[in-house]
């Protein structure tokens, strides 16, 4: 059973997801909508989910609206069958292709992160329009923001939501900012992820054009954040996952801002 609470974090299904994306979009806040379905464990689990991600991009308005599709390759079958993962997000990318809308790819836990770099740039090297994010807790981001810019890929960076290579909140701070620096140097277009409050302030600051980087938050969290950002000219961005397989999702954000209670901080407003 779904508890309603969970609405704060994901919305029941694709018609309401769809009435938030008018609202969000009506305040100048783009949406990543994401069609939970993560873990699959065989085919069937892996096919109910591509239809799930389909059926999300057929669905979807004119291109005028400030919207993209989210997926995990796990919901698609990487964690026992890489080759179908790759098949069923090559199918996604297509049908994103002909439809003029955008797919991001979110990343997952350590022992995915290398297929989905490798899927990733593959498909940015045949001209598929994705994003891919990008993990600050990793040791190997460095490299891998180097790979995925050659590869003509668009970045999200997050701090990271599994078990990285550190836990300490500073160092975590740190090596996001430096991320967020190597990116905006490059002068190209791309995204961050994070409801440190902290964080945002060094990145409003160090940001000479507003247009280059588009600020993310979660669904649930950092509300007048998000509208003072748009109504300042940066780009906002906010993550609205739907559907009724929302325990694993819902698990990881009650268990991010438990850890944030233990530094003694709170996300952003």
């Amino acid at each position: 059973m779904t508890d309603q609470n969970d609405d704060r974090w994901a919305l029941p299904g694709i018609a309401e997801a769809l009435q938030w994306l008018d609202y969000r979009n009506q305040q100048g806040i783009s949406i990543a909508l994401d069609a939970l379905g993560e873990y699959a464990k065989d085919t069937e689990q892996a096919a109910e989910n591509l239809a799930g991600y389909r059926n999300c991009l057929l669905a979807l308005p004119p291109a005028s609206h400030k919207v993209a599709v989210a997926i995990k390759l796990s919901a698609l079958g990487l964690n026992f069958d890489a080759a179908l993962a790759e098949t069923n997000l090559q199918n996604l990318l297509e049908l994103a292709r002909n439809s003029d809308n955008l797919v991001e790819i979110d990343i997952e836990g350590t022992p995915t992160v290398e297929a989905t770099v490798a899927m990733a740039c593959k498909f940015a090297t045949m001209g598929l329009n994705l994003v891919l994010a990008l993990q600050a807790y990793l040791d190997r981001t460095d490299s891998d923001i180097r790979r995925a810019l050659e590869a003509g890929l668009k970045i999200r960076l997050v701090k990271g939501a599994y078990r990285g290579d550190t836990d300490d909140f500073t160092e975590i701070q740190s090596r996001f900012f430096s991320h967020f620096k190597t990116l905006l140097a490059t002068g190209r277009p791309f995204d961050v992820g994070t409801h440190d409050p902290l964080l945002i302030e060094q990145m409003k600051t160090a940001i000479t054009e507003r247009s280059q980087v588009c600020f993310g938050f979660l669904k649930g969290l950092a509300d007048q954040t998000k509208l003072n950002l748009a109504q300042s000219g940066f780009g906002a961005s906010e993550y609205v996952p739907y559907g009724t397989n929302r325990k694993a999702y819902v698990a990881r954000r009650q268990l991010y801002l438990k850890n944030l209670e233990k530094t003694g901080l709170t996300p952003a407003p």
